[in-house]
């Protein structure tokens, strides 16, 4: 997964730049102040970078796009959990067949900065993943579970109302697989690696 893993750093080496770029800018910055505890909820539209197993010659084209709901509790103005559900349709070499991944978020978020409009933030947990390609009346699905690992960060440019920019890979493990064909289809276990990386725009709204 090498292609995956130089992706995964150049995007992790953008949003630092860019939380460091903006920490900087806001060192004088007004405070702005959420309540201790809360809820949040939060849009977020993603660029897709999607990889199964080491193959030389990948299956899915470069980048696909989609997008992912958030619903987090804040416990403290630091910690938050938060449940992801979320989505991207990639295309393939073969022009007729499409690929749909679907994924499924609980993590544990980490907030610097509480008292300030720019809010840096790492993130980990667990998600269950879903792979899909069709064509026409067959299709095969491969799912399983994996770990995530993230970075961004949020500028509130009010109490509620915040935009800002996240990085997140998922290192997935596939350990079921399913082929269907009109009425018909069959079922198997599997042991695949896969990964997905998404970047993108965020926006949310803490109550």
């Amino acid at each position: 997964m090498e292609n995956s893993t130089a992706e995964t750093i150049r995007g992790f080496l953008v949003t630092v730049f860019i939380i460091l770029l903006l920490a900087v800018s806001d060192a004088r910055g007004e405070p702005v102040m959420e309540d201790e505890s809360g809820i949040y909820l939060g849009l977020k539209m993603i660029g897709s970078s999607l990889h199964v197993d080491e193959e030389d010659q990948p299956f899915f084209e470069d980048d696909g796009g989609g997008i992912e709901f958030d619903f987090g509790y804040r416990f403290n103005p630091t910690f938050a959990l938060e449940l992801g559900l979320g989505g991207a349709k990639h295309e393939t070499v073969e022009t007729s067949i499409d690929a749909y991944f679907a994924m499924l978020h609980i993590l544990g978020v980490y907030r610097f900065c509480p008292d300030r409009p720019f809010r840096p933030y790492l993130k980990g947990g667990f998600g269950g993943y879903s792979l899909r390609v069709e064509e026409d009346a067959a299709s095969a699905e491969i799912s399983g579970g994996g770990i995530v690992l993230g970075a961004g960060f949020r500028y509130f440019f009010s109490e509620h109302f915040a935009m800002g920019i996240d990085l997140t890979h998922n290192m997935i493990r596939y350990d079921e697989g399913k082929v269907s064909l009109g009425e018909l289809s069959y079922q198997t276990a599997i042991d695949e690696e896969g990964a997905q990386t998404s970047f993108g725009l965020t926006f949310s709204y803490s109550f």
